[in-house]
This record gives structure tokens, C-alpha cells and sequence, in this order.
């Protein structure tokens, strides 16, 4: 059976003791911040992040790794491994999936290439499931169509924490952020086939946390929800409370707890809560 390397990018908020610890491969996104360049999640963590994001002026800037660094990586991977499956964050988001593609097409080693439609945990969810697919003796082929498959499926809400974070990065007007902040309102995202998209404005962070509990518990009780995961930047209580709320409502699924990396919070900022998961 082929001896399969599995990648993926740093915005699926692996650490390096994980990684090493699953066998996975992960090559970082660069974070530019205040003058430095830090590769995601080697020379900078979550937690160091997100302290230094509260005292910068200018908003920090990511940089996804460029063809020869993938290159290079594959260069390295294809002396232990036949093949690799790549899995990344959406192509919606980044070009990374081009520049993984290319970069094993220079270095001649075959990977199969899956877009996970999305980031952060739900990533390492189709990780743990490849891994799995691979355990019980499926090709590397047949892995990546069926990965493919399941990120159709994916979906996920996410409660903006940081106005000022969107506005700092033009996502938002200065007008509409006056607004906002005087109304007290919060957007909430979805994932829609890969794009980051508008959902909701609701009124006051209280409402919109509640709103996003909500979708999440009409798909938990119609449409078979599975590999869900909790997903937060900055501190962690509030994501915890809804981890145990939501364990102690539903026993029967399993639940993750995992913090955005440096360069998803580059796009969202501190204080950012939400709700990931696979459907039937």
C-alpha cells in the first residue's frame, strides 16, 4: 500500500505537538506584524498573538507560503512518502491551494489536492477522518474523493467579536462601523461553498451568541450534525461554557474546543466565537 505524507496549512489551527503527534505535515502562513515576519504556529502562537494584536495600529498582514516553499517541502516529503493528500483552507480565501498544487508539480511528487470549503478545526476533522479512511486500507485516491465529498457538507457560524477588526482590514466603512458600535450591532458569517459570507446583523453580542447556538441546534436535531467544533480567538472561557453546555445537551456527539490561528485572527480579531460542523 502506498505510504501516504498528509499536509495541510496552518490555518487548521494544528499545533506542532499535535502534528508530530498524528503525523501530520502542516507548512505555515506567514503573519506580518509591526515590521516582523512569523511563520504561523512556529515562531508565533495563538496565545502570543492575540496579546500583541491588542496593542498594534496598523492591522497585520498574512502572506500565504509561495510556490517554492512548497516545493521545497514536497521536495523533502517525497523521499519518505509514494503520495501526499493535501488538505487546505478554502480556495475562496486563499490562493494556498494553487500554490501547493504547483509546487508539487515542480518537485514531481503526486498530491491529491482537497479544498476543506472552509478553516480552523473542521480541517483537522477531515484530517482525522483521512487518517482513518487510510487505517482501514482505502488508496489515496478513493481518500480525497471521499474527503471531497464530506467538506461538501461542512457548514458554520461564526459571531464577529471585533467590529474594529473588520473595519481596521476595509471589510467595513467607518460609517458603518459608528453605526454598528451605536446599536450594539454584531454580524454573524456563514460558510457558503467555500465563502466567508454575511448571514445576520442581530442586536447586542449576547443576542447573536444565542442565535448562533440556535442554527447550530436545529441542525444538531434534523440533520444529523457530526464532528462539530467549537471555535474561538482571544480567551478561551466563553467557547468553554458552550462546550460543556453543549456535551451535556448532546452526549451522543462528539465536540472539539480549538482556538483560530494567527492567520485566520488576523481577519476577525479577539473575541470571535463560533460553531463548525459536518452534516449527513
Amino acid at each position: 500500500m502506498a505510504r501516504i505524507a498528509w499536509i495541510t496549512d496552518s490555518t487548521s489551527c494544528i499545533t506542532q505537538e499535535e502534528a508530530k503527534e498524528l503525523g501530520i505535515h502542516i507548512i505555515p502562513v506567514s503573519i506580518i506584524m509591526e515590521d516582523k515576519i512569523y511563520k504561523d504556529g512556529v515562531d508565533i502562537t495563538p496565545d502570543e498573538f492575540y496579546t500583541k494584536l491588542e496593542g498594534v495600529s496598523e492591522l497585520p498582514k498574512t502572506s500565504q507560503p509561495t510556490v517554492g516553499e512548497f516545493s521545497d517541502f514536497y521536495e523533502v516529503l517525497k523521499h519518505s512518502y509514494d503520495c501526499g493528500i493535501a488538505i487546505h483552507v478554502s480556495e475562496k480565501f486563499s490562493g494556498t491551494i494553487n500554490g501547493s498544487r504547483l509546487g508539487a508539480d515542480m518537485a514531481d511528487f503526486p498530491v491529491h489536492i482537497v479544498d476543506s470549503k472552509i478553516t480552523s478545526e473542521s480541517m483537522k476533522q477531515l484530517l482525522l477522518k483521512g487518517k482513518k479512511l487510510e487505517e482501514e486500507g482505502l488508496e489515496a485516491e478513493e481518500i480525497a474523493a471521499m474527503l471531497r465529498e464530506t467538506a461538501d457538507h461542512v457548514k458554520g457560524y461564526v459571531c464577529i467579536g471585533s467590529l474594529d477588526q473588520l473595519r481596521k482590514g476595509g471589510r467595513l466603512s467607518g460609517a458603518s462601523f459608528l453605526v454598528g458600535n451605536l446599536l450594539q450591532i454584531k454580524p454573524i458569517l456563514t460558510f457558503d461553498d467555500g465563502s466567508l459570507v454575511p448571514f445576520e446583523k442581530i442586536r447586542t453580542l449576547k443576542k447573536a451568541e444565542s442565535r448562533v447556538l440556535a442554527l447550530f441546534e436545529e441542525a444538531a436535531q434534523n440533520k444529523g450534525a457530526y464532528g462539530v467544533s467549537v471555535v474561538y480567538s482571544g480567551s478561551p472561557e466563553k467557547a468553554e461554557d458552550w462546550l460543556h453546555s453543549l456535551k451535556e445537551k448532546y452526549p451522543h456527539i462528539s465536540f472539539n474546543l480549538g482556538q483560530l490561528s494567527p492567520a485566520i485572527g488576523v481577519h476577525v480579531g479577539a473575541g470571535t466565537l463560533g460553531i463548525l460542523w459536518f452534516e449527513e
